[in-house]
């Protein structure tokens, strides 16, 4: 048994089922160190005990043993799409479907990464309940855990990433510490590269291309630290807004992006007039009121599309539950942005 790792199994799926090593035991009919032999693979468990194991944990025993399947990629996408379909309308069924495609793909890192990715977002972009946010959120740490001990080595990187990020958005400081330490430290983006190689090889459309990426990609971490310090308590955050505005303006990023972080500015302020007037400019552009430019985008975002929509669904969760927003809970003009905000609107 020691080549399917049974111990490793069996760890991560009581894990899943929130049982500890005793209740575990108890359910089988065994002591507490047996379980935790088992999971260090100091042991193995009894033939005869496989079937009370898997049915303990939620399971079958060729998933115990590690025989399971993998997903095709088109089979991976068609999951994916069918639990946003879920997730859309109810989150508690989204996420009970990502529980049993874990269970029945139990060693497949492929979906349990992209898994993870949709309940780590799913939540805010859909406004999902306290107790369904908490178990979506519970089920990504997990699963970038597991991705980050199991997956493959292209994906450790991206699930530290997000698992820090993940971490950071609950207050879990000291572990989100030590993974951003563990990160390694790209200075240069493997974009400017490739830019310069095609340039060298007379390949011009290539090279804009990746140069254009690279400036998307960098111009939205330096926008990213400027809205963190145009949020702090300090002399200058003034100045980092003003100098957001203007970054964005000239990247050609969407003015509701910077309109978003003007009004939270001005409720901070106490100048909820100013924020009700950043707001209706959001709520203008997402409807297509107003004429855009985007100098970088290959494509340019129309309104109605899922960019927008997807932008007003997460603006309008947002504004509901941010405290920044709670003064202006009982004004009818912002109980009318929330009301347009809405993609079916």
């Amino acid at each position: 048994m020691d080549e399917i790792n049974i111990g490793t199994v069996i760890l991560d799926l009581r894990k899943q089922q929130g049982m500890t090593q005793e209740q575990l035991a108890e359910a089988v009919g065994v002591s507490p160190p047996a379980v935790s032999k088992w999971e260090t693979g100091a042991s193995y468990p009894d033939v005869a005990l496989l079937a009370p194991i898997a049915r303990a944990l939620d399971t079958d025993v060729n998933t115990l043993l590690s025989f399971a399947p993998t997903l095709s990629q088109e089979e991976l996408l068609a999951a994916v799409k069918e639990v946003g379909k879920l997730a859309e309308r109810d989150g508690p069924a989204a996420m009970e479907h990502i529980r049993t495609l874990t269970r029945r793909y139990s060693t497949d890192t492929q979906l349990r990464f992209q898994l993870a990715n949709l309940a780590m977002g799913f939540p805010q972009l859909y406004g999902w309940p306290d107790e369904t946010k908490e178990g979506a959120w519970n089920y990504a740490e997990q699963s970038f855990e597991y991705v980050r001990q199991h997956g493959e080595k292209k994906l450790w990187p991206t699930a530290t990433y997000l698992l820090a990020s993940l971490l950071l958005s609950r207050d879990k400081l000291d572990r989100t510490e030590e993974l951003i330490s563990s990160l390694p430290v790209m200075p240069l983006a493997v974009q400017t590269l490739y830019a310069a190689l095609y340039q060298k090889r007379g390949q011009p459309e290539k090279a804009w291309e990746q140069a254009r990426m690279q400036l998307l990609s960098g111009g939205q971490a330096v926008l990213q630290a400027l809205a963190l310090l145009a949020a702090s308590d300090v002399p200058d955050a003034s100045r980092a807004l003003d100098t957001y505005g203007a970054v964005a303006e000239v990247l050609g990023y969407p003015p509701c992006l910077l309109n978003i972080q003007l009004a939270a500015h001005a409720m901070e302020s106490g100048d909820k007039e100013e924020a009700l007037q950043k707001l209706r400019a959001v709520v203008r552009e997402l409807k297509g009121e107003v004429e855009q430019a985007y100098p970088l985008w290959s494509t340019v975002p129309q309104p109605g599309d899922s960019y927008y929509r997807t932008l007003a669904r997460m603006l309008q969760n947002d504004l509901r539950t941010d405290p920044k927003f709670q003064a202006l809970s009982r004004d009818p003009a912002f109980a009318d942005i929330l009301r347009q905000l809405n993609p079916e609107t």
